[in-house]
């Protein structure tokens, strides 16, 4: 080949590589712009699939075992969903109903006891807050409840959003395996085993991290209530269902708990405060060196640090529901990195 040919060749490669550089950047941004200006939507929707790999399995089996069409079976194991978390929920309600109503009618006396307790350390250690005169436990509350949920569902109302996600996950479980299967054709041929590997580890550990979470957060629950229970603790019901409820939100769910718990503790029965305290202790104790390990049955452990800065960055996207999504989505970010670059590392 002459050298105006290979220089010409090597032209039109060039050319073709600047291309593929800038649809990539081009698409990079795009996402960027989606997560930006659609978060909400983003959430929904990563919440949706969530639901729809959650799904198929029970939806498949109940297809297989009950000969019914896709649709009609879907529609069977959504009522039977809804009736269950129905009926979980209207139990917990109707058990925590008497504390729920005695902590709200008690709640303003309890926050005028802890505003006094709080304007005594402030006379006695100023320096603690330079603007004591206008601190206000209340407004403050308010404060911090409003951060936690700021942008948590701005442009979409929680009903609406809750919707979309679940549409999207009905529709994924339906028709998952299309869905699978079309996704696979989005890779070249010599990928495609590789791909399709990754998405059903990707979509197992979900369902691990799920059915691991569950058990999790119905056993810390249930011993937080006991132990509380134990120690004479007046709201010891509310504060386990908060505790199980909240586990969903590693690290910062129990803390937010611990804190409201002895808040309450503090203004209505202080001297019971160190048995709060304890309590919480040795059933997160238990929670992380006997709970956490039989539930996980042998799987990796999400690492602490990495996950709770993933959290925060996420948590500083999406606000509380953001938070929410953090550990799947951390834990299939993890995945990847040990499929991808930790085995193609140890293979170089």
């Amino acid at each position: 080949m002459d050298e105006p040919a290979v220089t010409a060749a090597a032209k039109r490669s060039a050319i073709a590589s600047g291309i593929a550089i800038v649809n990539y950047l081009l698409l990079i941004a795009a996402i960027i712009a989606a997560l930006l200006l659609l978060k909400i939507i983003v959430i929904s929707a990563a919440i949706g699939l969530g639901i729809g790999v959650l799904l198929a399995p029970p939806l498949r089996h109940f297809q297989a075992r009950f000969k019914l069409p896709r649709g009609v079976g879907a529609v069977v194991v959504v009522l039977i969903t809804i009736a269950v978390i129905g009926g979980v929920g209207y139990g917990i309600y109707v058990i925590t109903e008497p504390q729920v109503n005695s902590l709200g009618e008690r709640m303003p006396q309890i926050v005028d006891k802890l505003q006094g307790i709080a304007n005594r350390l402030l006379e006695r250690y100023p320096w603690l807050d330079a603007g004591s005169s206008s601190f206000n436990i209340a407004d403050t509350a308010r404060t911090i409840g409003g951060k936690l949920f700021q942008g948590a569902w701005s442009g979409l109302s929680v009903f609406g959003a809750l919707i979309f996600a679940f549409i999207i996950g009905l529709y994924t479980a339906v028709d998952a395996e299309r869905y699978y299967h079309g996704l696979l054709q989005s890779f070249a041929p010599a990928h495609r085993d590789t791909a399709a590997d990754f998405m059903q580890q990707a979509a197992q550990t979900i369902r691990n991290w799920f059915h691991a979470q569950l058990i999790d957060m119905a056993i810390i629950g249930s011993l937080t209530a006991i132990g509380l229970w134990l120690v004479g603790v007046d709201y010891w019901l509310l504060f386990g269902l908060l505790t199980g409820l909240l586990g969903i939100i590693p690290y910062a769910g129990i803390a937010i708990v611990v804190i409201f718990a002895s808040l309450v503790t503090l203004a209505s029965d202080p001297g019971r405060l160190p048995w709060v305290i304890a309590v919480f202790v040795v059933t997160q104790q238990l929670e992380g060196n006997v709970i956490l390990p039989l539930v996980m049955s042998g799987q990796a452990a999400l690492p602490a640090m990495p996950l709770l800065i993933f959290m925060l960055v996420i948590g500083s996207w999406g606000g509380l529901l953001g938070v929410l999504i953090a550990p799947p989505l951390f834990a299939l970010a993890l995945l990847a990195y040990r499929r991808f670059y930790l085995q193609r590392l140890e293979a170089a």
